[in-house]
C-alpha cells in the first residue's frame, strides 16, 4: 500500500479533515460565541480564521507559519463554535490536528522535549506510574510544606503561571483506582451492568467524585465494573498534538471494554467521555467500523445514562440548597449534552435550581490554556464568576474535574462562598 501523503503544506500526513473545511461558509455566526475572539478582536483569532488559515495550508498558499501554531494552542477547543455553526464545521477539531503538525514543524529540543515526551508518552499511559507520581505532591500537603509555601509568597517571584497551578491543587487523598473492587453489585431490583471508565484527573484529584459516581449507580440498580487496566482517555494528549499516542491508548481502552458484555460504558469526565466519542474517527483507518460504532454508542455521561434510563426518585432524601449549574463545554458542546444534568439537578427533592447566565460560555480552563495564557484564562473566568455571583446560590454544580479545579480557584481567589461539586456529588448527598 503506498504511504499517504501530507495534504498541501502540512508536514504531516495526518492532517485535518479537508471536506470539513471547506464546509465553512464564513457567515460569521461562530464570532459571538468564541471567547478568544471576544477577547481580542482578531479575525485569525475565530473560529472562521483559524479554519481559514489551516485551509490556506492544505491549499498550498501558505507554509505551515508561527501563526498558525500559535492559533491553533490559544484555541481553547470548548467547541461552541460547533454548537452555532449552521454549517457542522468543527473548528476545535481542526485545531486539534494543527497542533499535532505543529510538533512537527516547530519541534521542541532538549529538555523540554524530554520532559514532554516523558509525560505523554510514559507517565499518562501508566496509571501506576501516573499514581506514584502524585506521591510526592501529597506528601508535600500532608507535611505542611504547602502551608510554609502558600503562606511565605514566594511563589510570586516566579511566573504567574506556577503560582496559579499550585493555588489550584485541591486536597489531595490517596487515588481511587487500587481501591474500588472489580465488581460492585447493584442494590435492590438490578436494572442492569455497566463498565465505568475512570478518567485520570478523577482518580488523582477527586476521588470522592468517583466513589459517588458508583454509590449513585448501585443505588440506582446497576452493577458496575471498574476494569483494573483501563489507561487515559487520550484527552491531555489530543490536547497536546500527540495523535499517535491517543491511538495507542485508544486501541488499548477499546479492546478492553469490548471485551465486557455490559448495557454501557460509563464515565464522570466531560473530556474522557468526549475523547472516548472521538475514537471512531482516530481509528477510522483500521477497519473496525463495527466495533467502533458500537463502543461510541455504549459511551455514556453519568447524565445522560441516568437521563435515558430514568431516574429512581423514591428513596432520595431532601437537600436544601440553592443550586446553579456550570455547563463543561465538553460536555454541551463537544456531546451534546445539557438538558439532562439539569433534569437530575430538578429531580432531588428540596433544591432550588437557579440558571446561571451564559452556563455554556467557557470557564477559561481548557487543559493547559489556563496555565499557558493565565491572563486571558482570568477574563474570561472573571465574566464567568460574575454570573455565578447574580444566581445567589450556595452550591456550584458541574461535570468535569478541569472546570471544578479552575472554578473552585476563581472563587477562592474572589472570596466568594458558593462550593463547587460534581453532580454526582450532589446526587450523592440525596442517596445518602
Amino acid at each position: 500500500m503506498a504511504e499517504k501523503q501530507c495534504l498541501g503544506n502540512f508536514p504531516l500526513a495526518d492532517e485535518p479533515n479537508y471536506e470539513g473545511m471547506l464546509q465553512c461558509m464564513r457567515c460569521g455566526f461562530c464570532l459571538p460565541t468564541c471567547p478568544t475572539y471576544v477577547l481580542t478582536g482578531r479575525e485569525r483569532s475565530s473560529p472562521r480564521g483559524r479554519v481559514a488559515l489551516a485551509k490556506a495550508v492544505a491549499d498550498d498558499q501558505i507554509d505551515f507559519t508561527g501563526a498558525l501554531k500559535e492559533e491553533s494552542f490559544f484555541c481553547l477547543d470548548c467547541r461552541a463554535c460547533s454548537t452555532s455553526c449552521p454549517s457542522g464545521v468543527h473548528a476545535g477539531q481542526v485545531m486539534e490536528a494543527c497542533r499535532n503538525q505543529a510538533n512537527e514543524a516547530f519541534p521542541l529540543t532538549g529538555a523540554v522535549r524530554k520532559f514532554r515526551e516523558f509525560v505523554l508518552q510514559r507517565m499518562l499511559p501508566s496509571p501506576d506510574l501516573l499514581e506514584t507520581s502524585m506521591l510526592p505532591a501529597r506528601l508535600y500537603q500532608k507535611l505542611g510544606i504547602q502551608w510554609l509555601i502558600r503562606h511565605s509568597h514566594i511563589l510570586k517571584l516566579g511566573p504567574d503561571w506556577m503560582e496559579k497551578a499550585e493555588g489550584m491543587m485541591p486536597e489531595l487523598h490517596p487515588p481511587l483506582r487500587p481501591q474500588l473492587p472489580e465488581v460492585i453489585p447493584a442494590e435492590g431490583e438490578q436494572r442492569g451492568r455497566v463498565a465505568f471508565f475512570l478518567g485520570c484527573i478523577m482518580t488523582l484529584m477527586y476521588p470522592e467524585v468517583s466513589r459517588q459516581t458508583v454509590k449513585v449507580l448501585t443505588s440506582q440498580g446497576f452493577e458496575v465494573i471498574t476494569p483494573k487496566e483501563q489507561k487515559c482517555c487520550g484527552a491531555p494528549h489530543l490536547n497536546e498534538g500527540d495523535r499517535e499516542t491517543t491511538r495507542s491508548l485508544a486501541r488499548h481502552n477499546l479492546d478492553l471494554f469490548m471485551e465486557l458484555e455490559v448495557d454501557a460504558i460509563v464515565t464522570d469526565c466531560a473530556g474522557c467521555g468526549a475523547a472516548l466519542k472521538e475514537y471512531e474517527e482516530l481509528l477510522e483507518e483500521s477497519g473496525e467500523h463495527d466495533k467502533l460504532e458500537l463502543f461510541h454508542k455504549r459511551i455514556k455521561d453519568i447524565s445522560e445514562f441516568l437521563g435515558e434510563q430514568g431516574l429512581r426518585t423514591e428513596s432520595l432524601k431532601s437537600v436544601e440548597k440553592v443550586v446553579t449549574y456550570h455547563e463543561p463545554c465538553h460536555l454541551c458542546h463537544a456531546q451534546g449534552i445539557s438538558k439532562q444534568p439539569r433534569d437530575l439537578i430538578k429531580a432531588i427533592p428540596g433544591i432550588d435550581f437557579r440558571e446561571l447566565n451564559e452556563a455554556s460560555w467557557c470557564c477559561g480552563s481548557a487543559a493547559t490554556f489556563s496555565l499557558k495564557y493565565t491572563g486571558e484564562s482570568q477574563q474570561i473566568l472573571d465574566r464567568k464568576l460574575e454570573n455565578i455571583q447574580a444566581t445567589g446560590a450556595e452550591l456550584l454544580v458541574t461535570a468535569n474535574p478541569g472546570c471544578h479545579l479552575q472554578l473552585a480557584w476563581g472563587l477562592k481567589q474572589a472570596g466568594m462562598p458558593q462550593e463547587v461539586v460534581h453532580i454526582t456529588e450532589l446526587l450523592g448527598m440525596a442517596t445518602g
